[in-house]
C-alpha cells in the first residue's frame, strides 16, 4: 500500500509509545540513497588504503551478486579477500573518511525525520545491515542509533583475517530476534524498514513491516500483503551543529 511519507508519519504519531516497541532500519537504499560499499571502496582507492586491482575484483563480485549470479556469502568472501591482513583500525578509519566525504550527504532527509519520530515515541532503535561495521557505524552514530547489528569481520591480533560472520537473510532475522529478546521486546511490536526481498525473513517476523524504496521483488510482496510502501527522495547533510558526542554503539 503506497503512502505519502507525511501521511505515514501522521499515522505513526499515534503508535504505542515507550521502550516496549522497537524500530529496525536497513542501511543501503533505506537510510541512504545508494550502496555504502561503493563509497567505501572509492574512498579506499583515493586514500590508497585499497589497491585498484583489488577494487576491480571487488567490483566484479558485487556486480555479479546484484545481478543474481553470485550468492551473498561468495560475494562477501571475494570482496574481503583483498582486505586480509589489513589492520582493523585502518578499516574503521577508512569508514569514517568515506562517511564524511561521501555517505553523510547520502542520508535521506525522510530517514532522519523517521528515526527522530521513533525516538520521540520512546522506541528502541537498531540499525541492522549486511554491510560491515566500518560502513554502518558512522551512519548509526550520525543518526544517534545506539544499537547496531551488522556483518562482523574476524580479527586476529588486530588484523583482518578475511573471514566474517554474515548478517544477511535469515542471519539478519536471527540477529534482530536475538536483540529483541535481549531488550524484552515482542517482535509483534517491532517495525522494520527495508528496500529488498532478501530481507523477507525479518520482514515476515515482525509486526510492522514497511517497504522503503522497494525493489521490484519486495514491491510485489508489499502490494500483495498490504504492507506500507514509502519512497524517500531527499538527501543531504543536516543543517545545524552535530551532536557533541555520538552514542556508543553496541557490538553484535
Amino acid at each position: 500500500m503506497k503512502q505519502a511519507f507525511s501521511d505515514y508519519l501522521a499515522g505513526l504519531g499515534s503508535a504505542p509509545q515507550g521502550p516496549d516497541t522497537a524500530a529496525c532500519f536497513d542501511l543501503d537504499r533505506t537510510l541512504i540513497s545508494d550502496y555504502s560499499v561503493k563509497a567505501f571502496f572509492l574512498e579506499g582507492v583515493r586514500s590508497r588504503t585499497l589497491s585498484i586491482r583489488g577494487l576491480a575484483a571487488q567490483f566484479v563480485a558485487l556486480c555479479r551478486y546484484r545481478f543474481g549470479r553470485l550468492d551473498y556469502h561468495s560475494a562477501m568472501s571475494a570482496t574481503l579477500k583483498d582486505l586480509a591482513n589489513l589492520p582493523e583500525a585502518d578499516l574503521m578509519a577508512l569508514g569514517e573518511r568515506a562517511f564524511k566525504r561521501r555517505v553523510a550527504a547520502m542520508i535521506y532527509a525522510e530517514a532522519r525525520t523517521l528515526v527522530a519520530e521513533h525516538r520521540r515515541l520512546g522506541h528502541r532503535l537498531v540499525l541492522v545491515t549486511s554491510a560491515t561495521r566500518a560502513q554502518a557505524a558512522p551512519v548509526a552514530a550520525s543518526l544517534s542509533i545506539a544499537d547496531l547489528r551488522c556483518t562482523e569481520l574476524q580479527v586476529s591480533d588486530g588484523l583482518l583475517t578475511g573471514a566474517f560472520t554474515p548478517c544477511h537473510g535469515d542471519g539478519k532475522r536471527r540477529a534482530v530476534l536475538g536483540w529483541l529478546a535481549e531488550q524484552g521486546i515482542d517482535p509483534s511490536r517491532t517495525y522494520f524498514y527495508s528496500d529488498g526481498d532478501e530481507d523477507l525473513p525479518l520482514l515476515e517476523a515482525v509486526g510492522e513491516p514497511v517497504a522503503v524504496n522497494a525493489k521490484p521483488g519486495l514491491a510485489a510482496v508489499a502490494a500483495e500483503r498490504n504492507w506500507p510502501e514509502l519512497e524517500f527522495v531527499e538527501t543531504g547533510a543536516p543543517s545545524g551543529p552535530p551532536s557533541a558526542r555520538p552514542p556508543k554503539l553496541e557490538a553484535a
